[in-house]
């Protein structure tokens, strides 16, 4: 198991985290563009966080979303967009006579924490009151915001801080990481670590896909009339209407891919039946891939041509399910009996 994998997996691990983009929404119309850029209810009170997309006008997922509510202002935490990108998009994406204020904090940055002892690092730097911050939920701090969300299974944050306050942080960070056994580790293993739980990645959306294949279909409104509309319903509704046929599942392998299966093509009984999105060799579980595969066979247990079964995530048992902050001490981790941390495998 490499330093990062066991620091995510078994301790604490931290990291910068460029990739993130913040843009903020503020003034009268702040939540009438909040409505029409994302699709997700977006039902929030102060201090609150959910979990949204921003799509495309065919209903892609092109960036995945942290909608922080800040009184009646928006603070969204973006991956998969940034830049002049973004904010190409969003003012593209308004519907006319909405005209709130919209501005790239690039004065701000993020570091983000994650592992099963991570609200300890997060309590010996900011304080012991972050050791309560509920999920999806953000706390006020000096020059930020820490929010607590998560991308690996594990118990995960975000702080957001001006730039120069959050490198000041970093001495302290890495060393109370140190002292829990963590260690600042690479965007490579928290995205190995994020896909072995099936959560969703912008760099991994095929061409003509919607939330729909993607099974984040919990994350639209459906209530919603068209007065408040969102980008990329037409598309979607379309689809409904068309009938989904294929669907993103999670698979294991027996042995490493093979070169039929890495080029995409999935069968089953000599037929094609689905094509692969994404293959990794996990420290955990060996081979895992995504794929796109027909509604049919998108089951728990189908067995492909190609070695691989479908499987439903997450395909780890996350060690922070059983780690509770209310009792549990990392000196005395030794007293927690962990099961395996392969679902299903034997201790």
């Amino acid at each position: 198991m490499s330093p990062d994998y066991q620091a995510i997996r078994e301790a604490v691990a931290w990291r910068r985290a460029p990739e993130l983009a913040l843009l903020s929404l503020r003034g009268d119309d702040a939540r009438d563009a909040l409505l029409h850029l994302c699709p997700s209810r977006l039902l929030l009170r102060d201090a609150q966080v959910e979990e949204s997309l921003l799509l495309d006008a065919d209903g892609r997922p092109i960036a995945d979303v942290l909608v922080c509510a800040d009184d009646e202002d928006y603070l969204l935490i973006v991956e998969g967009l940034g830049g002049d990108a973004l904010l190409a998009h969003v003012e593209a994406s308004l519907p006319a006579g909405c005209a709130p204020e919209v501005a790239l904090e690039g004065g701000r940055a993020v570091l983000s924490m994650h592992g099963p002892w991570a609200w300890d690092l997060v309590s010996r730097v900011l304080g012991d009151d972050m050791m309560a911050l509920p999920y999806l939920s953000l706390f006020r701090i000096d020059h930020g915001i820490c929010v607590r969300a998560g991308k690996t299974g594990e118990f995960g944050y975000d702080v957001v801080m001006e730039r120069e306050a959050l490198e000041a942080l970093v001495p302290q960070v890495e060393a109370a990481a140190a002292a829990l056994g963590g260690r600042e580790v690479s965007a490579e293993a928290v995205g190995r670590c994020r896909f072995e739980n099936g959560f969703f990645d912008p760099a991994h959306v095929p061409a003509g896909v919607t939330p729909l294949e993607l099974q984040l279909g919990w994350r639209l409104d459906w209530r919603r009339d068209l007065e408040r509309d969102f980008v990329g319903r037409a598309a979607i509704d379309a689809r409904l209407a068309a009938g989904v046929t294929r669907r993103r599942v999670m698979l294991t392998a027996d042995a490493m891919l093979s070169g039929a299966m890495l080029s995409g093509v999935l069968h089953l009984g000599g037929q094609v039946v689905g094509e692969v999105i994404r293959a990794e060799d996990s420290e955990a579980l060996g081979p895992i891939a995504s794929a796109l595969l027909d509604v049919r066979v998108a089951h728990g247990g189908v067995r492909l041509d190609e070695g691989a079964t479908v499987a439903a995530p997450p395909l780890v048992d996350n060690r922070s399910l059983h780690v509770d902050p209310r009792r549990h001490t990392f000196e005395a981790r030794d007293e927690i009996v962990f099961p395996p941390l392969v679902r299903g495998s034997e201790a």
